[in-house]
């Protein structure tokens, strides 16, 4: 996965990167390998609030070196072959071939690669994911799912290697997201009490969101006095319907617009900073580094590299 490497001691001797080489990709998509070990995809189109897909990507290690980090979404994982662990809530796991897991957002995850440790990856979020999971059976604690073979393999290749356009990237994604649920689901029995999520003026807020976006005003103080709740109860149900906080939901959104901004305009940096609702751009570039990894001026510079 796309994530920053530094060396981690602790808990590493408890818990003791593509054979195969990555699709060429459409050149409006930006692509970043390391090696022959790192392929992945941002899914800069959301095309539904109930479940979308983040990114997708493949990775196999090539050393023991740990690595971690906390995200702001789900994170599924599907071992194609070899063995690792990861650990989250103090708990390590060991997770080998033929192993599908699922990890919640905002948890400090760390990974215990071992060489030719490989696997595909769909990072997701969405209004109805808890539902989703809760349906599946898939909880924090209940997060391991074994398979007998590589079944899922084939969906998480056909949506990584399709490029067509952004759209039928989009739509091919999230088809193989669902129809990796389904195989779950005819693996496994299906919860027996699904969590209910509250929907209290939801949809509206969310709406509201979408259309306020870029707005350099927008704070989750406002929205809560819009809507008539606290901000207390407006930050709980937010977290409850959309799996992260108000503030990372925002950011997110907004980096990916600016993502298709510097791929398809010739806006300069300050213009995409201020189109998405930053008024400072250097505190953008500094988000967007967070969550693409390099600048903005260096992230356009290898798209028209590529193209």
């Amino acid at each position: 996965m796309y994530i920053l490497y530094f060396p981690l001691l602790v808990c590493y001797t408890v818990c003791m990167n593509h054979s195969s080489s990555p699709a060429q990709g459409s050149k409006q998509f930006y692509e970043k390998q390391k090696g022959d070990n790192l392929f992945y995809h941002h899914i800069n189109t959301t095309l539904l609030k109930d479940i979308y897909p983040i990114d997708i990507g493949y990775e196999k290690h090539t050393s023991k070196t740990p690595f971690s980090n906390k995200y702001p979404y789900y994170l599924l994982h599907f071992v194609k072959s070899g063995k690792g662990s990861i650990e989250f809530d103090g708990v390590c796991t060991e997770l080998p071939k033929n192993t599908l897991f699922v990890l919640p957002p905002d948890k400090t995850i760390t990974y215990y690669p071992r060489p030719n440790w490989e696997y595909y990856w769909i990072n997701f979020n969405g209004t109805a994911v808890k539902n989703i999971l809760a349906e599946l059976g898939i909880t924090d604690s209940n997060f391991k799912l074994p398979f007998a073979d590589n079944a899922p393999v084939p969906l998480f290749r056909h949506a990584l290697y399709e490029s067509s356009n952004k759209l039928s990237q989009a739509l091919t994604v999230t088809y193989s997201l669902f129809a990796i649920f389904t195989i779950i689901a005819k693996q496994y029995p299906p919860a027996a009490a699904p969590y209910q999520t509250s929907q209290f003026s939801f949809d509206k807020i969310f709406d509201y969101l979408r259309v306020h976006l870029y707005d350099p005003t927008l704070s989750a103080k406002n929205v809560a006095e819009h809507f008539f709740i606290s901000d207390t109860y407006f930050s709980i149900l937010f977290k409850k319907n959309v799996n992260t906080s108000f503030k990372e939901y925002v950011n997110y959104e907004r980096i990916k617009k600016a993502t298709e901004l510097l791929e398809t305009t010739d806006l300069i940096i300050k213009e995409i900073a201020e189109s998405v609702g930053y008024a400072d751009p250097l505190y953008f570039s500094k988000v967007f580094k967070r969550y693409r990894l390099i600048s903005p001026l260096d992230y356009r510079r290898s798209v028209r590299h590529e193209s």
